[in-house]
């Protein structure tokens, strides 16, 4: 990392001691991330007697069904299925959508309770509304593509405002070396004490490459230890995603 850049990440992490908790507020206030789409996730699980062929049959009924209902035209459904030891999981599985108003994520769930969704897999209720921004330019559509999902928390005293000029390090760093990833960041609507990082590749061939040139570069030992001093995030888990609208 730049000397200068070192700099000024140190003054930002001081400003935050002492007083940290009222520090923290005013960076927040003056730093927030450019949001640019909204995201919401469902965990759901296969109704018994229902498999993989249920859910294909039911994906053309809702894409006519959905498109038929009044609303925005820049909505994208996902169906992510979880991979364990290189093996694809479908009696679980999870619906992303992504859209720009809260009224598409209500006409979605009307789509879904019309079509009578519930007699093929069980989902949650939650409305959890997420505010997302890509951390790269790089976007991939060659679908099926490998999605690796951290759920992460902030230490105490910082956020995305302390956080931004290591993750515009980072993602210089991913242009600098052509980085085959595509990075999306995510908060929950209202909270900005934890995030969601999601790490997109076009297979796990890929993602391999990509984990073992990163761990290669002088740099990536720097920013890490950065990230793990302002935040705690679980084991990622990978999932199989297929666009469908």
């Amino acid at each position: 990392m730049k000397p200068f850049v070192k700099f000024i990440v140190v003054i930002l992490l001081v400003s935050c001691e002492g007083d940290s908790k009222n520090s923290n507020i005013a960076l927040s206030n003056f730093i927030k991330p450019e949001y640019s789409f909204k995201e919401s996730l469902f965990n759901c699980e296969m109704a018994a007697g229902k498999t993989l062929n249920s859910v294909e049959r039911f994906i053309p009924k809702f894409v006519d069904s959905f498109a038929k209902i009044e609303g925005g035209d820049d909505e994208e459904l996902y169906f992510l299925f979880p991979v364990t030891e290189d093996n694809i999981e479908t009696q679980s599985f999870d619906l992303l959508l992504k859209y720009d108003e809260v009224t598409d994520l209500d006409r979605f769930l009307l789509t879904l309770k019309s079509l009578s969704f519930d007699d093929i897999a069980t989902c949650d209720n939650s409305k959890t509304v997420k505010n997302s921004f890509r951390l790269t330019k790089k976007v991939i559509n060659n679908f099926p593509v490998i999605s690796e999902i951290l759920h992460c928390e902030y230490k105490n005293g910082f956020s995305y405002a302390t956080m931004k000029l290591v993750i515009e390090q980072f993602t210089d760093a991913l242009v600098k070396n052509n980085s085959p990833v595509e990075i999306v960041y995510s908060e929950e609507d209202g909270s900005n004490i934890s995030f969601q990082w999601t790490n997109i590749f076009t297979s796990l061939e890929s993602r391999k490459d990509f984990v073992e040139s990163w761990q290669a570069l002088e740099i990536s030992k720097e920013i890490q230890e950065f990230l793990l001093e302002q935040s705690t995030c679980q084991s990622s888990k990978i999932f199989s995603q297929y666009k469908v609208l």
